[in-house]
């Protein structure tokens, strides 16, 4: 790998690190600084007081949240629409961060579904268990869609570009011929 490419690739790790630093602190911790000493203290009492889980607010059902918040968005109450179109735009970037480093391979849009929904999952679960939060199955469904929302418009702007640059557009099926030509 050149130097260029290696430095760049160091960007966008560094940049990864950050968005989730970032996501983590608004997340689990509300905007406040980031205590893990806090997580570990949550996670103690739970193992010292198990019967503290049925304390915590779940919700199940999907699309109950998201009805609810789309019914009520309006100017008058913000907080609807943060709700939905914060979920989904905390994700987005992470639509764009896997392709960029997993080399944009054929089933990057896969990867993204997949760990969109581990790491909303991942901050659901944490939330239930620490009591840091609720645990709401919406929020998984606006931060995945979030995830593949990014993808997609990585995908658009990279097609743009090779519009621009004169490249020829490459679908799926012409990767997966080239791929399959070189075996």
């Amino acid at each position: 790998m050149s130097t260029k490419k290696l430095i760049v690739q160091l960007l966008w790790i560094s940049a990864l690190v950050i968005y989730l630093y970032l996501l983590t602190k608004l997340i689990l911790f509300k905007g406040n600084p980031v205590e893990l000493k806090l997580v570990l203290t949550q996670l103690k009492l739970l193992m010292q007081e198990p019967d503290l889980i049925h304390t915590r607010i779940v919700n199940l059902t999907p699309f109950q949240e998201i009805a609810r918040d789309w019914h009520s968005v309006s100017l008058h109450r913000p907080g609807s629409a943060i709700h939905l179109f914060g979920n989904v735009l905390a994700f987005t970037p992470l639509g764009i961060f896997i392709p960029v480093l997993m080399g944009n391979k054929w089933l990057a849009g896969a990867n993204v579904l997949v760990l969109s929904l581990l790491l909303s999952l991942t901050y659901e679960v944490t939330q239930l268990l620490t009591g840091m939060g609720v645990f709401d199955v919406d929020d998984l469904i606006l931060n995945t869609a979030g995830g593949i929302i990014g993808y997609v418009l990585f995908t658009m702007a990279r097609g743009v570009k090779r519009m621009i640059a004169g490249e020829p557009a490459h679908t799926a099926r012409e990767r997966y011929n080239a791929n399959k030509s070189h075996t």
